[in-house]
């Protein structure tokens, strides 16, 4: 437990107590994290002079300037990843001590080749491909698995070339296009899943079609279940429970890779621990490319808008699929969070100083410090000239202190705005 002086506190903070009257205070709770500049503001204005800091459940950043005597622990989720993640190393060709303004972290492009233009022509192109497969498969074709093969060598390609891109792009989409952008970014995400197991070329190609074709069976329910706006009853539950059942039965005509998509078809609401559906497989039980599919599918879903709910943002759905001990296998769940990062590009996080930035590339070997793209000062509640920062420059420009959710700011068409700001474009103020 730390004791921190009020003038030292940082969003970030566990407060764990606060020493002095419960008169001195404006708080009706002694213990919450700090995340609310306008509750740092009445602590630093209070009575209080100590606060006891739980450095445990703090976010490291807002730790960072305090002299502990050791360092201040990570959450587990940091932690697992910034502790092989390789410490920033100065650029080459530089004295110790001398200014390198080819370095300079606000004036160093994104090291990322523009590929969304690219993306979005392989997604034109996929979302029409894909509308003719399953409808292919709704009226009984047998072939369709086989022919979707130009198809996940489009998404393979474009993962190969920028993994980010097609399933940033595939996150804005409207409900009626939720089917066919569901499965095209799952195929995505397995191909980049894939990818970062290090599987053998083939079971790359058998995990994209796998992912693509997993939820066919919603094609086969009332098309007014799957728009619904109000939460589902338990008879809407249960009809929509049978639609791994139907999709596996529609897929499973003939070969081996019917076989495969059929088990995923099957499978991907199983869960590691046994508490999912059809069957209550757990474990090993259930088949490698399940496992990886009920990972992919719940990120997609969570980051997705649905008649019943609003979307999570990237970020904030890695950190829900986290706290959900027991679901996932975990080590394929520690693959996934590195194949698409612990901020993934998309999110929008604060910054230790104080202004708030849209993550817009990945450092595969440094999760914790990818590319940002700040614009807005949180101090001056205004937006600022988009500037980039590499958050891998040593010394450390600076520190994602926290994920935020562009509601609370303002940012109220966040879509449009995000993806403009992600390209580079001209961008009109969200707020």
């Amino acid at each position: 437990m730390l004791r921190v002086r009020k003038e030292d506190l940082r969003l970030g903070m566990y407060i764990q107590g606060l020493e002095g009257s419960w008169f001195d205070h404006p708080f009706w709770k002694s213990k919450f994290l700090l995340t609310e500049e306008e509750d740092l503001r009445k602590l630093q204005d209070s009575e209080i002079d100590v606060v006891l800091v739980d450095a445990a459940r703090s976010l490291a950043p807002a730790l960072a300037h305090l002299s502990a005597p050791e360092p201040a622990p990570r959450s587990k989720l940091l932690e697992e990843f910034a502790a092989k993640s390789p410490s920033p190393r100065p650029r080459a060709g530089k004295a110790a001590g001398a200014k390198d303004l080819t370095a300079d972290p606000w004036r160093r492009p994104a090291p990322r080749p523009n590929e969304f233009h690219a993306a979005r022509m392989v997604l034109t192109d996929c979302m029409a491909a894909v509308g003719e497969l399953f409808v292919h498969v709704e009226k009984g074709g047998d072939r369709a698995i086989e022919e979707a093969t130009p198809v996940v060598n489009a998404i393979a390609e474009s993962v190969e070339r920028h993994p980010d891109a097609l399933v940033t792009l595939t996150r804005v989409r409207s409900l009626d296009q939720y089917t066919y952008m569901h499965s095209i970014a799952v195929s995505a995400l397995m191909v980049n899943l894939a990818r970062q197991l290090q599987l053998p070329s083939d079971y790359v190609t058998q995990a994209g079609t796998a992912g693509l074709f997993m939820d066919i069976g919603k094609a086969f329910l009332p098309p007014l279940l799957l728009s619904k706006r109000l939460p589902y009853t338990a008879e809407d539950w249960a009809e929509m429970h049978r639609h791994p059942q139907l999709g596996a039965e529609a897929v499973s005509s003939s070969g081996d890779l019917s076989k495969i998509v059929a088990d995923v078809c099957l499978h991907h609401h199983e869960r590691y621990d046994g508490s999912g559906y059809p069957h209550g497989l757990a474990g090993d039980d259930i088949s490698l490319f399940a496992r990886m599919a009920a990972i992919c599918d719940t990120y997609d879903a969570l980051t997705s808008a649905r008649p019943h709910r609003a979307a999570y943002g990237p970020a904030e759905a890695i950190a829900e699929m986290y706290k959900l001990k027991g679901h996932f296998d975990e080590s394929m769940l520690t693959a996934f969070i590195r194949s698409i990062g612990v901020y993934p590009v998309g999110s929008l996080v604060r910054l230790e100083s104080r202004r708030l930035a849209l993550v817009v590339a990945q450092r595969r070997e440094q999760l914790t410090r990818p590319v940002v793209r700040v614009f807005y000062s949180v101090v001056e509640r205004a937006h600022v000239p988009p500037q980039e920062l590499d958050l891998s420059i040593f010394p450390e420009p600076d520190r994602i202190v926290c994920r935020e959710e562009p509601s609370r700011w303002g940012l109220s068409n966040w879509d449009d705005f995000s993806m403009n700001l992600l390209h580079g474009q001209p961008v009109k103020h969200a707020a």
